[in-house]
């Protein structure tokens, strides 16, 4: 095989790949040969088909079939001898054969950049503190008393704070129900919203009895684009939430979406009083292994602080990348960008699997496309630093964050590691982990500055 390597593009190669004749000949006489013997043509025995009819009747199939299949074959070895490592499905460009010739393929595909990062040490990145304070574990402790509440069915109307179980459906503008839209035994919650004010959906239903009911109209933004819009009642075993659209985060959008009003009839079964449990040992215990009341406050505060340490090392992390990004000037191939794209693309659709609206792909990826531009070149530097500066994984840094997950999740480390390898996952832990490590060698290397924040992630 001789291969002939040019630069097309910055980032894009050429391959002129030739195979010698006797190298397709061989090809082409072991297919006719297998043909032949799996051929039940009239007037000839199975598997004794000559091979001169079987050449005169499915000779181009035969040869059709054959040259595909050299022409990836060629087009891997080639790739693999010369060194190149493609981005991008490679596009055939030429097929040149005839029998008895040589055959001659030209492929161009796109390469990976070599990037050498540079002025990677002493990066000048901030640092959030997220400080943990007394309002945090009152608000952590305040839900834990939420999840706990005792209710029970009452013989009156619905009040704030109340559960109402109901049917919910749809109705469309001539007041009848929309076919697919009936959800039975909804939990509805009539709450306050931030300003201690009584929300539109408790408005409406307040004092609402079991056996009765009653429309309620809300709003919600038109159901035609890529975004995610739910139904304005829960789901079965969730408490129900205001769906006020207005001032929701559009990413992307020049202004609010459009909205529609829409009817639903709320057919009630029973209201529920809720009875928040008191804050005390009792309750500490209730929830976790906790004697006392401060014990579950320690807990809280302990996990916090790690969620806050956590949150204060992934912002400098991202700190650092933007720093890096800002003193590496270099473009990337469009083709990594796209498929970083492809991937976005079709985790939005598994994410939003069974929704009721169009999901609009080329709106997803012109959104996208920055942030898509950012995370390949965000790739390309830390490999760059790790390669420039020997960071790599060792078999116990895999081994002691197997360790850790094999207690997390009480699954004994020999059958973690080979679900782990049967799926692929450990390829990725690796390379998880050498970004950590490249992340600590720059973050080790930086000049951070700690800044305070008030609220913690």
């Amino acid at each position: 095989m001789k291969v002939q390597v040019t630069e097309s593009g910055t980032w894009r190669r050429t391959l002129e790949i030739e195979a010698p004749a006797e190298d397709v000949e061989k090809r082409l006489d072991a297919a006719y040969r297998k043909y032949s013997k799996t051929l039940n043509l009239p007037g000839f025995r199975k598997g004794k088909v000559p091979l001169g009819v079987v050449k005169k009747q499915f000779g181009p199939a035969i040869r059709g079939e054959v040259v595909q299949e050299m022409v990836e074959e060629l087009y891997r070895e080639a790739s693999q001898s010369e060194g190149i490592q493609p981005v991008s499905q490679a596009d055939i460009e030429d097929i040149n054969f005839e029998e008895g010739q040589a055959l001659v393929v030209k492929a161009s595909v796109d390469v990976r950049p070599e990037i050498k990062a540079e002025h990677y040490n002493g990066l000048e990145v901030t640092r959030p503190v997220l400080r943990v304070d007394d309002a945090q574990i009152d608000a952590q402790l305040a839900s834990i008393r939420e999840q706990n509440a005792v209710e029970e069915i009452v013989e009156r109307g619905a009040e704030i704070d109340d559960v109402i179980l109901a049917d919910v459906e749809e109705l469309n503008e001539a007041g009848e129900p929309v076919p697919g839209t009936r959800q039975e035994d909804q939990r509805i919650r009539l709450m306050k919203d931030a300003d201690e004010k009584p929300t539109e959906v408790a408005e409406q239903l307040a004092g609402v009895a079991a056996d009765e009911t009653r429309e309620l109209k809300l709003k919600r933004p038109v159901q035609n684009d890529a975004h995610d819009h739910e139904h304005d009642h829960d789901h079965e075993g969730e408490d129900h939430k205001e769906h006020d659209h207005e001032g929701d985060d559009h990413e992307g959008d020049d202004h609010a979406p459009e909205e529609e009003e829409v009817t639903f009839r709320v057919t009630v079964k029973s209201v529920q009083k809720r009875t928040l449990p008191e804050l005390d040992d009792e309750l500490a215990k209730d929830v976790g292994e906790f004697e006392t009341l401060d014990d579950l406050k320690n807990r809280i505060r302990e996990d916090m602080k790690t969620q806050s340490e956590s949150a204060a090392r992934r912002r400098v992390e991202e700190n650092i990348v933007d720093a890096l990004i800002e003193k590496n000037a270099f473009e990337v191939p469009d083709s990594m960008v796209e498929t970083y794209l492809d991937g976005a693309v079709e985790s939005y659709k598994k994410e939003h699997a069974g929704h009721d609206h169009a999901i609009d792909d080329e709106a997803i990826r012109a959104d996208g496309r920055e942030h898509a531009l950012r995370g390949v070149k965000r790739y390309l530097l830390l490999d760059a630093v790790a390669s420039q500066e020997g960071i790599e994984v060792q078999e116990e840094d895999v081994e002691k964050h197997l360790e850790t997950m094999s207690a997390r999740h009480n699954i004994e480390g020999a059958r973690l590691r080979e679900i782990l390898g049967r799926s692929g996952q450990l390829d990725q832990i690796q390379s998880d982990l050498q970004v950590e490590k490249t992340f600590d060698f720059l973050i080790e290397n930086a000049k951070i500055e700690d800044v305070e924040e008030g609220d913690g992630e």
